[in-house]
């Protein structure tokens, strides 16, 4: 299984700030999941999914 999550949507909303996206709860915990597998890296998911590395371990820290 790839690492990057294509097939879904992002569902991106404008934020309460400019350019500031609002990402799909979907998308956030598909991400989190696939952060969980053994083996794979964070910084590399993040970036094949157009996110910063430390919004994903920041989603991570939330969801646990």
């Amino acid at each position: 299984m790839g690492t990057k999550v294509s097939d879904m949507q992002k569902n991106m909303t404008p934020g309460r700030r400019k350019g500031c996206p609002n990402y799909s709860p979907e998308f956030k915990h598909q991400l989190v999941a696939a952060s969980c597998e053994p083996g794979i890296s964070i910084s590399k998911l993040a970036l094949e999914n157009g996110i910063n590395a430390n919004l994903l371990f920041k989603w991570r820290q939330q969801w646990r």
